[in-house]
């Protein structure tokens, strides 16, 4: 369905950190703009979680030409990359102010590891790669989407809950975006900013996690783990107490709405 495979949340990453230099111009020019937005306001005194939801229009629009490019690089394969990203974000934590920024941004991955497994099992016909192609997807813009979902579910409340869904996914990107952006061009970013970032993607990743649940997405696991191995659904469990043990359940969420 058109609303799951817009929730990948790190094709916006890799093409900025990991494929940049074979990136055409045009699409070079779309990631630049996206990465001048975000340093922008990391560096402005302006509320992170407010801002964010201005931007997560312009990182959908770039995700699905991510998408696109990314189904022609031969072996591509979201979960292996899951687990390289999660190295990539790893090295952040040098830095000691960034080291609570890294631990949820790993939650919020493992979050994401999680759902996807068990939608790549949900057809078991097709292999990962043959289920996955989206070179002949069509570009459509993040205010489109939302259109497109306010036609297709008539259900108000489900339809928000889809909204809710995107925007949680979007947020995680955003918040990885930011962290690679912090590493690369070493900004100088406010203790402020990066405990805002920390508890935003801490509840995206709660949020994301419990909709997909309730959307029933979550299926039996299988053999395949590329990361966290078996150990993943304790430890998982008990980050989900830890978090909630320092308020972070109680952290106000903004989503956009249909309206």
């Amino acid at each position: 369905m058109l609303a799951t495979i817009k929730n990948y949340d790190l094709v916006c990453y890799q093409l900025r950190n990991n494929y940049y230099s074979q990136l055409d111009n045009p699409l070079k020019k779309d990631v630049d703009r996206l990465s001048m937005v975000i340093t922008n306001l990391l560096t402005s005194r302006k509320k992170v979680q407010k801002q964010s939801i201005e931007v997560l229009s312009q990182v959908f629009n770039l995700r699905v030409k991510a998408l696109k490019w990314l189904a022609n690089v031969p072996g591509f394969d979201y979960l292996e990359k899951l687990s390289e990203v999660s190295i990539q974000i790893e090295a952040i934590k040098v830095n000691k102010q960034l080291e609570i920024l890294n631990e949820n941004i790993q939650f919020a991955l493992r979050c994401n590891q999680r759902v996807f497994e068990s939608l790549f099992n949900t057809d078991d016909s097709h292999s990962d790669n043959e289920s996955l192609d989206f070179s002949q997807l069509t570009e459509i813009s993040y205010q489109q989407f939302l259109a497109s979902l306010a036609f297709t579910i008539p259900d108000d409340i489900s339809a928000q809950k889809w909204v809710d869904w995107i925007n949680a996914s979007l947020h995680i990107e955003f918040v990885m975006l930011c962290a690679g952006i912090i590493g690369d061009e070493k900004l100088k970013v406010s203790g402020k900013t990066i405990n805002e970032l920390s508890f935003l993607v801490a509840d995206a990743a709660q949020d994301y996690f419990a909709l997909a649940t309730d959307f029933g997405l979550l299926k039996p696991r299988t053999e395949r783990q590329t990361f966290t191995q078996s150990t993943f659904d304790t430890s998982f469990i008990n980050e989900q107490k830890e978090l909630a043990d320092i308020g972070l359940d109680n952290f106000a969420t903004k989503h956009l709405t249909l309206s």
